[in-house]
């Protein structure tokens, strides 16, 4: 049986380990710093500081990143080093930014929704204004046109050319207050017959002999009627001056503003006369 000796303690205390603070266990073993068992705290005088060659690193990038420098062991760069040592930040481009394509993407719809419409309203004026100018030239020509008018114009005027007809051609002219239509073509028997019908008259109210059509009128688109002249059909028999007994013509008064018709036909070939009309509308 071992005896231990007790005594005051003397301001050491002991932990729960079994080591006290003054350096001597219970098993009466006095450490003092050197022993090698691991677990002793080193030296007051070393506590605080690093010991030899160790924590450099870590402390050369701590200092380092404090005062802009590079730290002892630390990567150039890391902590603020020289400009260009490192890879800087990333510059992204600006149409690479989704912000600015969505801008530009924007601005080109609302470039599209102006501009086509706008582009198909400078077309049509454009059209526009040349069919203008096609009547006007077409109206102020001097001269005959060599084709069939237009069926809206056959209407106003109640020209109703018979089909198969040869020489077709017409001439509009325009005033303040009256328009005139100078018609001519070249057709059948029957279709003189079918034309005077579809007037609302016939072939029995030709006087003849007679020109109704006046010679202003006739110098208007270049006409020649008339005894003494010859015939202008592409089915004329000769090119003699044709007589007075070749020709015939009439007058026609609608009522109300139905336009006034005036028929002269020559007839020097029987089988293929050649008509001429003045249709006149009071504005």
């Amino acid at each position: 049986m071992t005896t231990e000796r007790i005594g005051p303690r003397t301001g050491a205390d002991t932990g729960g380990d079994g080591v006290t603070h003054d350096g001597t266990a219970h098993d009466g073993t006095v450490h003092d710093g050197t022993a090698d068992g691991g677990g002793s705290e080193p030296p007051r005088g070393e506590r605080n500081g690093p010991a030899d060659g160790a924590g450099a690193g870590s402390g050369g990038r701590q200092d380092g990143g404090r005062d802009g420098s590079p730290g002892a062991g630390g990567t150039p760069g890391a902590g603020g080093g020289p400009p260009g040592d490192g890879q800087g930040p990333r510059r992204h481009s600006s149409w690479k930014h989704p912000s600015n394509r969505r801008r530009w993407f924007i601005l080109f719809v609302v470039i599209l929704l102006i501009g086509v419409p706008a582009g198909y309203i400078v077309i049509s004026a454009g059209q526009s204004r040349d069919s203008g100018r096609d009547k006007q030239a077409r109206a102020s020509a001097q001269g005959l046109t060599a084709e069939w008018p237009p069926r809206v114009t056959r209407r106003i005027y109640e020209v109703p050319i018979t089909g198969y007809s040869d020489d077709v051609a017409f001439y509009e002219s325009n005033s303040w207050n009256t328009s005139k239509l100078y018609v001519q073509f070249t057709t059948s028997e029957n279709g003189l017959n079918l034309f005077l019908g579809r007037i609302g008259t016939g072939p029995g109210e030709l006087d003849e002999g007679r020109v109704t059509i006046t010679a202003e009128e006739a110098a208007e688109v270049g006409w020649h009627l008339g005894a003494g002249q010859p015939s202008a059909s592409s089915r004329a028999l000769s090119t003699v001056p044709t007589d007075k007994e070749d020709w015939s013509g009439l007058v026609l008064d609608h009522p109300g503003p139905r336009p006034r018709l005036k028929v002269t036909v020559d007839r020097s070939n029987p089988a293929h006369p050649m008509v001429y009309v003045v249709s006149t509308v009071k504005l």
